[in-house]
């Protein structure tokens, strides 16, 4: 081993190799820093002397199955003309940190294709020193998160853990990133980065979000100029649920041997008619025959996914008018309390023909980040979770935590 060797492998400058010393599974190296090249940060000169030393450890990238170490004899040093004494900072340290640049290189090729815990088995060291290499290395990413150029964007809530526990994410529909993260899913929590948007976000052109009342007085008080889009995904599971709601107290109401007709018929009246086999479609339809209320409700929500197949605004209104009247005036008070709501939202479902956004990038995202959860067991460090989201665009591997 030689001073070169050091340099070329572990990218160590500035400093002289000595000897190596094998410990158990442990290969050490020992070296003193030499460099003299060091600026004064207070005056910049380079006329310094070394003044006390010290030896410091530092991790470096194994070699085989061999955990190796530095033993850097490690000097402080004096500036001769303004003489300020420091201990100065060589290239491939980072900080206090107790590994050297190479090493947070190493680890970071390694989270392309490995999880946290099994990197940190491999390298022999906490999961909590990988997991902070990755958090310093999303923090200098994403320390700035630009919106100027932003036009469209997404707002969702998922649970983080049991117990009514949410958080709120703001979605670029234009490129699915995360611009924005945080706890809670009230009028409170999002204000502040609405505010941001209003000072920032000045090609801003409409939101797209679910029926959510604090979401839409939120965007309604600071940004009254910015349309408001309600997603057709949550429209429909609105309408859905009133069926699964009217099912189940229909369901109820039969004597067992008629309960056995609407066994299994969820999947049936909540999926769409298109998407079913030939088999579920004829078991469907022999169902509706028998069960005119839900035939009702089912053709009714089949025909209100019909509502953005519309060429114009216009066409969309007079189509929404119509069903609401159908659908108030059918004697079913769970497809009538739907068009009801529907009638109260009119504008923002109108909206969509403006801009014709979905939350459907949202939605994936939401996915993803319910595969990251899981295969983290969950994070303790939520500004690390957060940061996790903001990189979530940029994973193309298997999401690990």
């Amino acid at each position: 081993m030689s001073t070169s060797l050091l340099y070329h492998i572990f990218g160590l400058k500035g400093i002289r190799y000595k000897t190596t010393r094998f410990e158990g599974e442990r290969l050490i190296f020992e070296a003193e820093m030499v460099t003299k090249d060091i600026p004064c940060p207070d005056c910049g000169t380079t006329n310094i002397i070394f003044k006390g030393s010290k030896w410091r450890q530092l991790l470096l990238p194994p070699i085989g199955r061999k955990r190796c170490l530095l033993e850097l004899l490690y000097h402080r040093v004096q500036c001769l003309k303004c003489k300020r004494i420091w201990w100065p900072q060589l290239s491939f340290m980072l900080g206090k940190h107790s590994y050297a640049r190479s090493f947070a290189l190493q680890v970071l090729d390694l989270l392309k294709m490995a999880t946290i815990k099994d990197i940190a088995n491999y390298m022999r060291v906490g999961w909590d020193m990988i997991k902070n290499i990755h958090k310093l290395k999303l923090k200098r990413m994403y320390k700035s998160r630009p919106i100027k150029n932003i036009k469209y964007i997404g707002i969702d809530e998922f649970a983080i853990k049991k117990g009514h526990s949410y958080m709120t994410i703001f979605v670029d529909l234009r490129d699915g990133r995360v611009i924005h993260a945080v706890e809670g899913k009230s009028k409170k929590a999002i204000l502040p980065f609405l505010k941001r948007l209003k000072r920032h976000a000045r090609k801003l052109k409409a939101i797209s979000m679910d029926m959510s009342a604090s979401y839409f007085w939120a965007v309604k008080e600071i940004l009254p100029k910015v349309d408001i889009v309600f997603d057709r995904f949550h429209v429909m599971g609105l309408m859905n649920k009133a069926i699964d709601i009217f099912r189940r107290q229909y369901q109820q109401a039969l004597n067992k041997t008629d309960r056995k007709v609407l066994k299994g018929a969820r999947f049936l009246l909540l999926s769409n008619y298109e998407n079913l086999n030939e088999d579920k479609k004829l078991r469907l339809d022999e169902l509706l025959q028998l069960n005119e209320p839900l035939a009702k409700m089912h053709l009714m929500k089949e025909q209100l996914r019909l509502f953005w197949d519309m060429k114009t605004r216009q066409d969309a209104a007079r189509f929404l008018n119509s069903w609401s009247y159908e659908a108030m005036n059918s004697g079913i008070p769970a497809l009538a309390k739907v068009a009801r709501t529907l009638m109260l939202y009119r504008t923002g479902l109108l909206t969509y023909f403006d801009h014709k956004i979905t939350n459907a990038p949202v939605e994936g995202l939401v996915n993803k980040i319910k595969t990251l959860k899981r295969q983290a067991y969950g994070f303790r460090d939520i500004e690390y979770f957060k940061l996790r989201l903001y990189h979530l665009h940029q994973q193309r591997y298997s999401l690990a935590g």
